[in-house]
This record gives structure tokens, sequence and C-alpha cells, in this order.
């Protein structure tokens, strides 16, 4: 018998108004929801695509599905940075998932 589908709960790292985590491990995180309903401040990372061969900024239509913003147009990549991960990797991850487009670090300015 196949097991039952389990949604994983993403966390997030609390921070304070001047980005220093709270706490430490866990405790300073708390799933991605409850952080958002909280109004907690938290880490994310936006990558934004310029064309310099046709001058055009890459933007993409974020899903109906989604709980903030469905439907609209939105920059051309984003996630939130998980608890206790570093912002270059969490802003590969979308790119390539999304976009599919692998990009070395050199990219990041």
């Amino acid at each position: 018998m196949a097991e039952p589908y389990v949604e994983q709960v993403e966390y997030l790292d609390v921070l304070t108004k001047i980005g220093k985590k709270i706490g430490k491990k866990i405790g300073g995180s708390k799933p991605r929801g409850d952080v958002h309903r909280d109004g907690d401040y938290h880490k994310a990372v936006h990558v934004w695509i310029f064309t310099e061969s046709t001058q055009e900024l890459l933007l993409q239509k974020r899903a109906d599905c989604k709980d903030s913003w469905p439907g609209l147009w939105d920059i051309s990549s984003a996630g939130h940075i998980s608890a206790g991960d570093s912002s270059l990797i969490t802003a590969q991850i979308p790119i390539l998932k999304y976009i599919n487009i692998a990009l070395r670090s050199s990219f990041y300015g």
C-alpha cells in the first residue's frame, strides 16, 4: 500500500527589524504560514532577469493557486530562504526549477 501524501512544512528563520535571527536552531524558526500570519520579518530572494540583447525584463505570471497575489505578474524568480539556508543557493533553486536555467555563481552580483 502506498504511503499517504504528507505536505512538508517549510520553516523560515524569524528575524529582528535589523535582520538578526531570533533564537537558535528551531527556536528562531517557524512554519511559513505562521510567519506570514504573524507578520514576522524573514528572508527572501528576488532574481531579476534582464536580457541585454533585447533590453527586456523577464517577468512571470503567478499561478492561480498561490496564497498571495494569485494570477498576477511578478518578478523573474523569487523564493523564501528556508531556515538555515543561504541566499545564493535559494536563488538558484527556483531559477532551475521554474525557468530551467542553471546559472554559475559568477552570474550573481
